[in-house]
């Protein structure tokens, strides 16, 4: 996601991080006044603690991580998963999917003040993940996933209900009757731009690119070359036109990334740049420089930063202790460029539990690891948005047994 941040106040302050503290954010009492922008912006988080969660996937109360009930066995009956966030004035909407007994259907969650959240359906049809979310002119919400075998897209005025958009199928080509998925989707000047891919859920993939005026009608562009083997997994606007960064290999395994560049969203190059061919890239934004791009590398044992000046050659930052974990599992998932440097949020894994985390850089290639801390035990953050003076972040805790749909806030509260 790239959304700005205009942060009064922190320019000039320190970026050391302080104690962190077992924060929940209260919802009650009055609203929380913004507090003065701490050393640790970005870098220590608060739970939210009013999430809705679905009543069928949750039967079992509970506000925090627990362990399974029985080997091999979930706490709770179902899962919902948060995946990724968007802001329209004040109001934030959070799309993902829930899970009961194997069946999956998308859902939204709304909330104006950060600390509470509502839940709504997207789309009740089985097979349905929204993926992605975008604001359309700074007036309403397109939501993008797929439903059952068809990539799939919805809009909302107030992230509470959702119409169904049409999407058209490619009439020609090897994949025209493959299944299909949007990943990823902006909003631009002329119009919103969707990617994603067709394919096999475990197989080769191809990946697609589709366009829409408004939202509510979708066309597919057609299928060319660059897309073999390839999924996309972000698209941003650059001053000559776009560009993409995807992913290479199976449904079932990653074995690399790519870039494309498009003058208009319509034609497409291909960029194999070896910096890219070893890591497998998550996000990205734009910067003064150029852009910025996150991830980790094939086995996700390190957490990768790349920068290129104009999108053809990619630099990987240099190796640092703070994205690396004990050779264990560790990635980023999203990256926010804020006044106060760029934001990064992920996860790492030891032997059976993981934690969420953060970095803050200066520069795009030193990163400042967030300390552990109890907000994000446990936790898979996947998307970061700037709301008012904060940042809020969105995934899911409780891994492996539980994902309880979650949200955190940075600054945290005191």
């Amino acid at each position: 996601m790239l959304v700005p941040l205009v942060a009064a106040g922190l320019l000039g302050c320190s970026l050391t991080p302080s104690a962190p503290a077992a924060t929940v954010i209260s919802t009650t009492g009055p609203p929380i006044a913004a507090p003065t922008p701490p050393a640790a912006f970005g870098l220590t988080w608060g739970l939210v603690q009013d999430v809705e969660r679905p009543a069928e996937a949750f039967a079992v109360a509970s506000d925090l991580p627990t362990a399974a009930s029985a080997p091999g066995g979930a706490n709770f009956p179902g899962q919902s998963i948060l995946h990724d966030v968007a802001v329209v004035g004040d109001r934030l909407v959070a799309v993902g999917y829930t899970a009961v007994a194997g069946s999956w259907t998308a859902d939204a969650w709304t909330s104006t003040n950060a600390t509470s959240w509502s839940l709504s359906t997207i789309d009740d049809r089985v097979g349905s993940f929204a993926m992605a979310v975008t604001a359309r002119s700074g007036t309403r919400f397109v939501a993008v996933g797929r439903s059952g075998v068809d990539a799939a897209a919805w809009t909302s005025a107030d992230g509470k209900t959702w119409s169904r958009a049409s999407v058209a199928r490619l009439a020609s080509g090897s994949l025209a009757d493959a299944p299909e998925r949007m990943t990823t989707v902006i909003d631009t000047p002329a119009g919103l731009l969707a990617g994603g891919s067709a394919g096999p859920e475990l197989g080769d993939r191809q990946a697609r690119f589709w366009r829409s005026s408004d939202g509510t009608t979708w066309t597919p562009i057609a299928d060319a070359a660059a897309f073999g083997g390839a999924e996309v997994v972000a698209i941003t606007p650059i001053p000559s036109g776009y560009l993409a960064l995807g992913r290479l290999g199976t449904g079932q395994r990653a074995t690399g990334s790519i870039a494309w560049l498009s003058a208009d969203g319509e034609t497409w190059r291909r960029i194999d740049d070896r910096a890219l061919a070893n890591g497998l890239l998550a996000a990205v934004a734009v910067t003064a420089d150029g852009v910025l791009a996150v991830g980790s590398d094939l086995d996700e044992r390190e957490a990768v930063v790349w920068a290129s000046a104009d999108g053809v050659t990619w630099t990987r930052a240099p190796g640092e202790g703070s994205r690396l974990h004990s050779g264990e599992k560790i990635r980023m998932t999203d990256l926010l460029v804020t006044e106060a440097g760029y934001i990064g949020i992920g996860n790492f894994v030891g032997v059976q539990f993981g934690d969420g985390t953060s970095w803050l850089s200066g520069d795009g290639l030193s990163w400042q690891q967030a300390p552990l801390q109890p907000a994000l035990g446990q936790g898979e953050p996947e998307a970061l948005v700037a709301w008012r003076d904060r940042l809020v972040m969105v995934g899911s805790r409780g891994a492996p047994d539980n994902y309880i749909p979650s949200v955190w806030i940075s600054p945290n509260v005191p």
